[in-house]
């Protein structure tokens, strides 16, 4: 009875502080706290005027923060009727709403209804502050991460299914080797599993998210997405988030300030990661999961630990033809990011550095980038070259390497070949394989470009169907 109550007086905390309009009053503090700033250190204002003026941003400073700590108050009445009803029926409330465990399950209720909420009063094309707030809260905290991890597991796992024996598939490679193309067309088999957009923002909670969210079911019209490649996305669209996982769990062991790096997880990360798996695949008739998560080439190890009869796939693009894909996504994204910090911030998040203003190449070991600048074509082929070279020495038995032009070039063959060792049947989707081809030969260091076109064959005459 009284986790009821906390969790009703969660969601009264929540409809009163929307209510009030508080998160437009806290926007109009920030912005006030910032012409204060800016008065202060402006060489152009004289201190005559800072003097005159200054005084009455702070009574405005005062008054507006009174307002909002009454707000505060106002907005926790619920739980303060809710702990006198508790106490005439004998509950402990009170100490339960104190306690670790209580304040856990209390920031999650007021995040999911205010989610809920959020849904249903936004824009479908947009991120309103409530959902910003939201996302930042859930993603950027760890503490948080791990707790909805740990309510997930209590209120789950017992009822999930085994995955560690799972034929399950992870595609990863580095970015614009068509690896989303090549998930998608796996998807579309109907015999995998995989996270979705419409898991947002409660990745390591899915199924409680799922709960919570089946009377909101948002939809959403096929768009295209932000990278402005041509593939169309909607709410249930796959996609790679099961970064958070590894961030939440382990994110000092490879994420560092200006790169990522190799790493290799804990018996108890790697139990916890299938446990995640089996989470996941809960109440779904396919048993097999699908993950796209280019990052997984850092941990290949850890992966074929927790899931040893797991298939991993590597595509892999002609060097030059990668490195221009790159290079522009980065400018693209460079481009957006100045504009748009949330869409910044949301990549951060999900540890998605390949490209854009937060990058930060993969360092594997001798494998190194240098010399060059992200605007220069060459930084982008030594990085295809430094993390093929890599993955070229790391391949082991049920690693197999996807070439896409291959797969361009001579689809049905390739795609049934791929289709046999995947044992999914010989399955066509809806999703084509296009080659984009661009003459960039004069624009790349002669010797970089003949070190990487050489391991290109390499890896093409390694690759299924080769």
């Amino acid at each position: 009875m009284d986790w009821l109550l906390l969790i009703a007086g969660s969601v009264c905390f929540v409809e009163i502080f929307l209510r009030l309009n508080s998160l437009a009053r806290i926007k109009g503090l920030n912005e006030l706290l910032h012409k204060v700033a800016r008065v202060i250190r402006s060489s152009k204002i004289s201190d005559h005027w800072k003097e005159i003026v200054l005084p009455s941003y702070a009574l405005q400073l005062f008054k507006l923060s009174l307002l909002i700590f009454a707000i505060l108050v106002a907005s926790c009445s619920g739980f303060l009727v809710l702990g006198v009803v508790s106490s005439i029926l004998g509950g402990r409330f009170a100490d339960l709403s104190t306690s670790v465990m209580g304040i856990t399950v209390c920031t999650i209720a007021a995040l999911a209804y205010a989610a809920l909420r959020g849904r249903s009063s936004e824009s479908e094309n947009s991120y309103g502050t409530a959902s910003k707030l939201l996302h930042q809260i859930s993603l950027g905290s760890p503490f948080v991460g791990e707790a909805l991890f740990d309510i997930e597991k209590s209120l789950y796992l017992s009822k999930s299914k085994e995955a560690t024996n799972g034929h399950h598939v992870f595609v990863c490679g580095l970015a614009r080797a068509g690896t989303t193309v090549l998930m998608r067309r796996l998807y579309e088999s109907d015999q995998f599993v995989s996270l979705t957009y419409r898991d947002m923002p409660f990745v390591l909670s899915p199924n409680l998210w799922r709960s919570l969210n089946r009377f909101s079911q948002k939809s959403k019209e096929l768009e295209e997405r932000v990278h402005g490649d041509g593939l169309l996305v909607d709410f249930d669209s796959p996609e790679a988030l099961e970064e958070v996982f590894w961030k939440t769990k382990c994110g000092a062991d490879y994420i560092l300030n200006d790169s990522l790096i190799p790493m290799t997880a804990e018996d108890e990360t790697i139990q916890d990661f299938r446990n995640y798996v089996s989470l996941i695949l809960k109440d779904h008739t396919a048993h097999r999961y699908l993950s796209k998560n280019n990052n997984n080439i850092i941990r290949l190890t850890s992966i074929s630990k927790a899931f040893p009869k797991a298939t991993v796939l590597v595509p892999f693009r002609q060097p030059e033809q990668q490195a221009y894909s790159l290079m522009r996504q980065h400018q693209r994204f460079i481009e957006m990011h100045s504009t748009d910090q949330f869409s910044k911030k949301y990549m951060t998040w999900l540890v998605h550095h390949e490209f854009g203003s937060d990058h930060r190449p993969f360092v594997l070991g001798e494998h190194q980038v240098t010399g060059y600048d992200p605007d220069n074509l060459n930084y982008w082929l030594e990085l295809w070259l430094h993390t093929y070279s890599y993955l070229a020495e790391n391949l082991a038995d049920r690693i197999h390497l996807v070439c896409y032009e291959a797969l361009c070039e001579d689809s049905d063959r390739v795609w049934s070949e791929l289709a046999e060792h995947l044992e999914i049947g010989d399955q066509h989707g809806s999703l084509t394989f296009r080659r984009s081809s661009h003459q960039l030969d004069n624009e790349f260091d002669e010797n970089l470009l003949g070190k990487a076109r050489l391991l290109y064959d390499k890896l093409r005459s390694q690759a299924v169907g080769g």
